[in-house]
């Protein structure tokens, strides 16, 4: 048999194929959306730079990060010296960071492109202060630190960020508390 008999032309993938397609694609979208909501909190417990980060930022802030048209969404809030994940949904954000659609966000999701190549190409929309905006971006820098591993910090980054001993531990401590910190965020 040739690889063409085994090829499916575009024109005769069914709906259930695409539909299949874009469930995963959303499936991907909230469980990434999920485990930054998670990495936030972690990262304002255990990770100094992310402290000092936050530090200055007006108590109660909060930041959506989600998918246009239809999500899905998470909701941040800065309460007292931490972050708190409000949930999986957009409730009364001060700055919002969106992707255009779900193909911009999968790129980012899947760790194809980093942050910054994705405003260079227009996929993320931003609604609230510049400044605010910009402190978000360093913040989201310090939470991708702590998420991805090694291999994909040196695709999404220009400059991979190289850790300390004392890092690396709080980065192995984030990684052991990231599913029942998502369990717990689940069942909230």
């Amino acid at each position: 048999m040739t690889a063409e008999t085994h090829s499916i032309p575009f024109g005769h993938l069914t709906a259930g194929m695409m539909k299949a397609g874009h469930n995963l694609k959303e499936t991907t979208a909230k469980t990434s959306l999920l485990a930054l909501g998670a990495t936030f909190e972690l990262c304002s417990e255990l990770v100094p730079e992310m402290q000092e980060e936050i530090a200055d930022w007006d108590d109660g802030r909060r930041i959506s990060i989600g998918v246009l048209p239809n999500g899905p969404f998470i909701t941040i809030q800065k309460s007292g010296n931490r972050i708190k994940f409000l949930g999986a949904s957009m409730k009364d954000p001060d700055l919002c960071v969106l992707f255009k659609n779900l193909d911009s966000a999968m790129l980012i999701f899947t760790a194809q492109i980093g942050a910054p190549q994705a405003v260079a190409e227009n996929r993320i929309c931003v609604y609230g202060s510049n400044y605010n905006a910009m402190q978000t971006t360093r913040a989201m820098a310090i939470v991708q630190t702590y998420l991805f591993p090694g291999i994909l910090l040196k695709m999404t980054f220009k400059r991979p960020p190289q850790l300390s001993l004392k890092q690396i531990a709080i980065k192995t401590k984030i990684m052991g508390m990231l599913v029942p910190r998502l369990a717990a965020i689940i069942g909230r």
